[in-house]
Parts: structure tokens; sequence; C-alpha cells
């Protein structure tokens, strides 16, 4: 696991941001600080405690987690972790990633790992919007990593969000993706429970809505 700080400037918040899978820190260049720190985790070849002492010097900490990173943050974040944070976000992501109701379809996951490519890897980009020039700035900023490389995190993830036991949901908000078409909007309610979520109108990959960090959080917290 990897641990970056896209923003580091002595704010009084962090965002410690647990990123989808094949992600670095090229795609969430073009939003800028917006008043908090993030630290991004990514790169997900281990299931291993992140190393977080840093984080004391923050007057609010909040834990954002982003599609497969809900369900690795789930598995990794120790208690002590989830005791200094303020909010725990999941946004469009689930605790049981590959599920047919719950998640993503196991034969089309297992389809994407029998035949993983750029063409399929460019395709999957292309699915995480619904805007041609929110696609074209991500490609733009693409994540520069070795297909090998994105293919072995995608086999681990596969491997082992089956074999771990479904992790308890730590979650003080569960955010509810409705134009997603990686992770279902009805997958993501029926997994969280109706009552328990908040359905915004976003697709997988929303970041470009915003032109600042501190922006999504805002508009992430509207309602607390």
């Amino acid at each position: 696991m990897t641990c970056t700080w896209l923003h580091r400037r002595r704010a009084s918040v962090c965002v410690v941001f647990f990123a989808g899978w094949g992600m670095d820190a090229r795609p969430f260049a073009p939003l800028s600080a917006g008043g908090v720190d993030v630290c991004m985790l990514s790169g997900y070849q281990k299931v291993e405690a992140p190393n977080m002492m840093q984080l004391h010097e923050y007057e609010e900490v909040v834990l954002l987690a982003w599609s497969f990173g809900v369900w690795m943050a789930a598995q990794v974040c120790t208690w002590q972790l989830r005791a200094g944070c303020s909010d725990m976000i999941a946004l469009a992501g689930t605790l049981k990633p590959v599920d047919a109701q719950l998640g993503l379809a196991p034969e089309q996951f297992e389809a994407v790992l029998a035949n993983f490519d750029e063409t399929v890897l460019v395709k999957f980009y292309g699915s995480m919007f619904d805007e041609e020039a929110h696609s074209a700035l991500f490609l733009k900023n693409r994540p520069r990593r070795e297909l090998a490389d994105l293919n072995r995190e995608l086999a681990f993830l596969h491997r082992e969000s089956l074999a771990a036991p479904v992790a308890l949901d730590m979650f003080t908000q569960h955010i509810v993706t409705s134009r997603d078409r990686i992770f279902s909007g009805r997958n993501q309610t029926r997994s969280w429970g109706r009552e328990n979520v908040r359905v915004l109108q976003w697709p997988h990959f929303p970041f470009y809505h915003f032109a600042t960090w501190g922006e999504l959080l805002a508009a992430l917290r509207a309602d607390v």
C-alpha cells in the first residue's frame, strides 16, 4: 500500500483518502486543496494497516473511502485510527465488492481479469464517467502504472475480497452514486440498506465535479 500526500500544507483538517483500484496521484492533480490536507492510500497488494502517525497533528481527521477503497479501509483501519476520525465516509463502494447483489457481478469481474489489457483498461476508465469532458481530463491525467502491476492489484482485490470475512460497517456515512456504471446504485443501496444511505446523482468518479477537495468534502457532508 502506498501513502501519498496530495496536499500537505499544515491545514487543520486532514482527509485520509482510500482510493479505488488502479489509482495513483495523477488523476487527482486537477483538484486543489481547498483548505484541507489530503493523504491518499492506493496500490493495494497486501492487507496491511497504514502508518498514520502524522494524523495526531490535525484538529480534525476525515476518512473518505472510494470504490474498492471502501472494502480496503474496512479491512485495515485500526480502532485507533477510527476513533480519531470525526467522520468516515463510504463513497461508491461496498463491504462486499464482488457480489451479484451487493457489488460487482462476479462473472464480469472474472472476465475483466481473464482478458485484461490496454483496451479493457481504457473501457473501464470510460465507464467511470458520464461527461466526455471529465473522461478526457482523466485520460490526460491517467495513472502511470504498468499493466502487469494493475493486473496484480486487481487479482489481489478479487481473491482477498472473496476470501475475507465481511467487515463490520465502520462508516458514519454511506454515499450512493446513482449514475454509477461500475458499482450500480441499486447494489450500493442494497448493500447498506435504503434507510442508511444518501443518494447523489453522481457517476463512479465524481471528483471532477469539484475544483477542490474542500468543496468535495462540503458536498459529502452537506447533511451532517
